[in-house]
């Protein structure tokens, strides 16, 4: 691969490649290196630097009055890998159930079934470097309970675990792997700003880009795939004008409405075993224990898809008295005044912690204790090749929040248009309109009385779910995962892109993002995400092969 500044290059300049990728992080990458290996002259795009940038990252932020709201600049990444550089790695599947036509969702399903993307999920796996292909605690932690709870409820399915990607940085891990190809070239400072199509047929002739010194360039191939991220994808494409002939391009706007709610007792404090924290699978991959309620249940109750896991006490309120939860909140504030670090969505509760004289009393009073735990820390979260997910705490007493991740139902309404701000490029910046609706919340609700519920039948313990008040009232705000902006679809009057992710309106047009997704689980999207990007490359794959027969073909005619 030739790795390329786009800032050196002429002004007007027009390179021409048979595939033309905007976007190096997970998808983009991710197409790239499948594609590669068949000779094709490949062209990646990307628009910040090979390490972030002040200047690049300027133009990933919304108008004024959506920044207020989550500032996405903060949430995002420009840059080589794109947004994988700030990555957790916390990987699952989704459910067969996510991939279906339910009432909760108004009836919006998949136009591909879970065992479709089942070939494509194991070849992400390996991607993201996730082992062995276990989703069950019984399966990959040998030596530990394979039912958390010991005595599950028909209504618990307590068994499924996350796993967790090192984290591949897709910029560092999968440019070195190209590095020696010399059909792939690599443009950084390529900031695109448009696409421009031919009146005939609708197919993009040209990817205008420019670069910090005013230069404006042109790229242009016979495949074009758009994988910039959700919101920067949908926002390339409203600035060009490009899939939105049924007003379909925007909407739906889907995240994972995350909290850490209610108060967990378990009846014996050493049944926690490993969900307090973070274990390494059999095959030495960190993974963390999974509550989800029943899929019956979730059928018959019409309920969204919600991850649960334990944790730790809220670490803002001093009055634990515990060094190590007041040193977290010290850090992670520090953290995010100095550097920026997770400073977007639920993490910005951080920013202003409050009862700094309190925290750092416990924190001297634990110094003995926060020393032994910065070793393991450093040793853990600092060395090797497969990095620590995350701070983590055990609780003497047994008592625990329940942590969820939920699905969101797609809203129309919840969605992003353009501003009339621009960024310095000239394009036009996001006004993005995001709701968590009030009937998802009561759903949210519903499922947490009947985790109590079911929590109660398996005799692990009890749990406190909070009130209706209470989740009616959680700020939910996180653009990390972008999803249901490009929906795909059946149908161009409901949908963006198709079943292979092609355009509707551009038949050499493609989106490989977690904006297609139609609906949400409760996972993380990057394994799902990097499955239709393996999944998409395949598809290129036969198409062109099926040119060059047909060209044959008529050659011997």
């Amino acid at each position: 691969m030739t790795t390329i500044d786009a800032r050196s290059l002429p002004g007007g300049s027009r390179i021409a490649a048979q595939i033309v990728i905007v976007g190096t992080g997970p998808c983009g990458m991710t197409v790239a290196r499948e594609l590669a290996p068949t000779g094709a002259d490949i062209v990646l795009l990307e628009g910040g630097g090979t390490r972030p940038d002040a200047v690049s990252q300027d133009t990933l932020r919304g108008d004024s009055a959506s920044q207020s709201a989550e500032p996405l600049d903060k949430a995002r990444q420009k840059g080589l890998g794109g947004t994988s550089r700030q990555w957790g790695g916390r990987t699952a599947p989704f459910d067969a159930l996510d991939f279906e036509p339910r009432r909760e969702l108004g009836a919006s399903g998949w136009p591909l079934s879970r065992d479709d993307l089942m070939p494509y999920y194991r070849r992400a796996a390996v991607a993201l470097d996730l082992g062995r292909f276990e989703w069950t605690a019984g399966e990959a932690l040998p030596g530990h309970a394979a039912h958390l709870t010991g005595r599950p409820g028909a209504d618990l399915a307590d068994t499924g675990i996350w796993r967790f990607s090192p984290p591949v940085r897709f910029g560092d891990v999968y440019r070195r792997e190209l590095e020696g190809l010399p059909n792939v070239r690599l443009f950084h400072h390529a900031n695109v700003t448009r696409l421009r199509r031919t009146a005939e047929d609708g197919r993009i002739c040209a990817v205008e880009a420019a670069t910090g010194e005013g230069r404006h360039l042109e790229f242009c191939g016979g495949v074009v795939v758009v994988a910039a991220g959700g919101l920067e994808t949908a926002r390339l494409l409203l600035a060009s004008g490009i899939g939105n002939e049924h007003d379909q391009l925007g909407r739906n706007y889907m995240i994972h409405p995350i909290a850490e709610v209610g108060l967990l007792r378990l009846r014996d404090p050493r049944s926690v075993g490993a969900a307090a924290g973070y274990v390494k699978s059999r095959d030495g991959v960190w993974v963390r224990r999974l509550l989800q309620l029943d899929e019956r249940l979730r059928r018959r109750e019409g309920l969204l898809n919600m991850g649960f896991a334990t944790w730790y006490r809220d670490p803002r309120d001093p009055s634990h008295g515990d060094p190590l939860l007041s040193a977290y909140v010290l850090a992670r504030a520090a953290l995010i005044h100095t550097g920026g670090f997770k400073s977007a969505g639920m993490h910005r509760r951080f920013a202003q912690p409050g009862h700094t004289a309190e925290h750092t009393l416990n924190v001297l009073r634990g110094l003995p204790e926060l020393a032994l735990f910065g070793g393991r820390w450093a040793r853990e979260r600092w060395i090797g090749s497969r990095t620590l997910p995350a701070f983590a705490r055990r609780s003497a007493s047994g008592a625990y929040r329940i942590r969820f991740d939920a699905e969101q139902s797609p809203d129309p309404e919840s969605r992003v248009t353009l501003a009339k701000e621009t960024d310095a490029f000239g394009v036009p910046r996001l006004s993005v309109r995001h709701r968590v609706s009030r009937s998802d919340r009561e759903n949210y609700h519903r499922s947490l009385v009947h985790l109590a519920d079911a929590i109660g039948a398996s005799g692990w313990g009890s749990y406190d779910p909070p009130d209706l008040d209470e989740v009616l009232d959680l700020p939910f705000a996180d653009a990390t995962h972008q999803m249901g902006l490009l929906r795909m679809g059946t149908s161009p009057a409901r949908s963006v892109v198709d079943p292979q992710l092609r355009a509707w309106s551009s038949p050499n047009l493609f989106c490989a993002t977690t904006g297609v997704f139609p609906t949400s689980s409760h996972a993380g999207p990057t394994l799902t995400a990097v499955a239709l990007a393996i999944r998409l490359a395949d598809h290129l794959r036969i198409e062109s092969r099926r040119r060059q027969n047909a060209s044959s073909a008529c050659g011997a005619n």
